[in-house]
């Protein structure tokens, strides 16, 4: 049947048609979303989504602030994957409820409607007003602020330094906010006040002045709980910004530095990472719409910062990282530092770049020797080994070329990089004692450890290792015991007296950095550290080590180290408590710190085979599973 040009110009679209071509050819409902729509998308159909150029441009998605009360799809570039909806501050996933909704035909809802809406959310925010978390932050908490000056040079500190390679702040932006807020106090934001208190407890113990650092030292306590409290308020929506997020990883670096909690960083890390994904960060910015270039950037530092921190995390824990590079899609930030120098005219550097790159390699470490259900090949750990033995040369040239601006930068980077090789090795080095198919493994592990000693030479960097937890306590935890490992005699070398000369000879070098560690020891129960037993412990090996390799009575040796270091640590620990507030005393186990309540350990028995014969509780570092 045919039809006359006049009927068909009847039946001709009046209405502009906002769906794309092919929705409207399939006739299903199109969200609209730009360059491609949801239902091309999950039909693979993005060659044939199309929008009609004569009419009005939809609605664009994806603002960086849109409508608190309103959910909008995400936009994507044409090979993004990304499938969700941003709500507020928070991304969902492709299976939350809230994608079931559409923004198609319910858009131009009338005035009256809309201005009802407005003043319920702001009876809302009233209401919520009188929660008690919305006050969890002290009246007078601007008093907890160092003075200017020494604030000015506390801010300096800790953009030199730790920002290196953790970029947690934008300085430009800091900047601003931190002269706005120093002129007008009373009216800044208690995320930025908490900020603030946790940069300056951070970079507290880098300070020149002895003075102001046991000052920063006494308000750290205090600063960190008070940033927990404020982060922890339950049901407070307003911690999902990104001043939360940098307040978070604030926090966690405080912690270590200063010992408060840091045994429990990979909990809290977990948490901050689960908040950063509800957040988006796991997704590149380029996927989330239109964002400045500024913020892009803050966001991709942000991520990395958080995956640095969760993958250090488990290995001081013993855990698995919790995630893989197949949760994330974000690209590493830029080689670069923010615009500018540091307050003070110092010049800054950034490793963060040169730490992404081999954050997937670190992850796989990682997971690999905290595997919980069985033990990797030693094939798997040697191939491990080479990649991370080429990573981490390919970043001490960087870090050799930087050394003339600040080595506290680059001996952290070192400290972050080097710490796995350690990890990956470390069971097999202590196994080549008895097994020579693990030699390899030894000579790896026994030069990591020295390179960790070695970051003791620099002296801003080894303040936080005197004072700091965690990661900071790596020269404990694992390098020490390898190098009193190493200088353990075999059996083959105690033949004659010229030959454990000849051997006393070759070790010289390692000795001197056994004594090194022995030193740090007790400079940390100086800096504030209560658990002597490292000390007392390390005294007592390095006084077994040396009588070995003197010939001289080793039992004797041994009960002069303990007698010896047990009375520095009490003379240390008693002064520290006299300082005490008498209402504050409480340390009812100090009486058990007597010399007659430890068992020496049996001269007869040497590094290589175990400490067995110290069997005090006091001093259970289960030396029976590590060696």
């Amino acid at each position: 049947m045919s039809h006359s040009p006049r009927a068909i110009q009847k039946r001709t679209r009046q209405r502009p048609a906002f769906s794309c071509t092919e929705c409207r050819r399939r006739k299903v409902r199109c969200d609209r979303a730009k360059p491609f729509c949801g239902q091309c998308r999950a039909l693979d159909l993005v060659a044939a989504c199309k929008y009609e150029g004569s009419h009005p441009t939809p609605v664009r998605r994806g603002a960086p602030n849109p409508p608190h009360n309103v959910q909008i799809p995400v936009d994507v570039s044409p090979s993004g994957r990304m499938r969700g909806v941003v709500s507020k501050t928070r991304v969902y996933g492709h299976g939350h409820w809230m994608n079931t909704f559409s923004l198609s035909d319910h858009q131009s809802a009338q005035h009256e409607i809309t201005e009802t809406v407005a003043q319920c959310k702001r009876l809302s925010r009233t209401i919520k007003k009188q929660r008690p978390s919305r006050n969890s932050v002290p009246a007078d908490i601007q008093n907890y602020l160092a003075d200017r000056k020494v604030l000015d040079e506390l801010v300096e500190l800790y953009f030199t330094t730790f920002e290196s390679c953790y970029g947690i702040l934008h300085y430009p932006t800091f900047l601003l906010e931190y002269e706005e807020c120093m002129s007008h106090p009373e009216g800044a934001e208690s995320a930025l006040i908490l900020q603030m208190l946790l940069i300056m407890v951070i970079a507290g113990p880098l300070h020149a002045d002895t003075d102001i650092r046991r000052e920063m030292a006494a308000k750290a306590q205090s600063c960190v709980h008070m940033a927990q409290t404020w982060l922890s308020a339950p049901l407070e929506k307003d911690r999902f910004t990104l001043s939360g997020i940098q307040l978070y990883c604030l926090l966690l670096l405080a912690r270590q530095v200063n010992q408060v909690g840091a045994d429990l960083i990979w909990t809290s890390a977990g948490s901050l990472m689960r908040m950063a994904m509800q957040m988006g960060f796991h997704q590149d910015p380029d996927l989330l719409g239109e964002i400045s270039m500024p913020q892009k950037e803050t966001r991709r530092r942000l991520w990395y910062t958080i995956l640095e921190m969760n993958v250090q995390a488990a290995l001081d824990s013993g855990m698995s990282p919790m995630i893989t590079t197949a949760d994330y899609n974000t690209k590493p930030p830029a080689n670069s530092s923010d615009s500018g120098q540091a307050i003070g005219g110092r010049a800054r550097v950034s490793f963060q770049r040169l730490l992404a790159n081999s954050l997937p390699l670190r992850l796989r470490v990682a997971r690999v020797v905290n595997d919980m259900q069985e033990e990797a090949a030693y094939d798997q750990v040697l191939e491990l080994g080479k990649e991370l033995a080429f990573a981490c040369q390919h970043a001490a040239v960087a870090i050799n070329q930087a050394t003339t601006i600040g080595t506290f930068s680059s001996s952290f980077c070192s400290h972050l990089l080097g710490r796995f090789t350690l990890c990956l090795h470390y069971r097999y080095a202590v196994k080549a004692k008895t097994n020579p198919l693990y030699t390899h493994s030894r000579q790896v592990c026994v030069e990591a450890a020295i390179d960790l000693v070695s970051l003791l030479d620099d002296e801003l960097y080894g303040r936080i290792l005197c004072v700091g937890g965690g990661m900071f306590r790596d020269i404990f935890t694992r390098g020490a015991l390898l190098i009193f490992v190493e200088l353990s005699p075999d059996s083959e070398n105690e033949i004659s007296v010229f030959a454990i000369q000849r051997h006393r000879v070759r070790q010289e070098p390692l000795l001197r950095h056994a004594r090194r560690v022995v030193q740090y020891a007790k400079d940390r129960i100086w800096c504030g550290d209560t658990n002597i037993k490292i000390c007392v412990w390390f005294s007592m090996m390095m006084a077994q080590v040396e009588a070995r390799l003197e010939g001289s009575n080793v039992d004797e040796a041994i009960s002069s180290a303990m007698h010896e270091s047990l009375a520095m640590c009490h003379g240390i620990l008693k002064e520290m408590a006299a300082r005490v507030p008498d209402d504050a005393v409480n340390n009812p186990d100090l009486g058990f710190w007597t010399p007659g309540n430890i068992t020496p350990p049996n001269p007869d028995i040497t590094l290589g085979s175990g400490f067995d014969g110290l069997n005090d509780e006091f001093f259970d570092f289960s030396f029976e599973t590590w060696l």
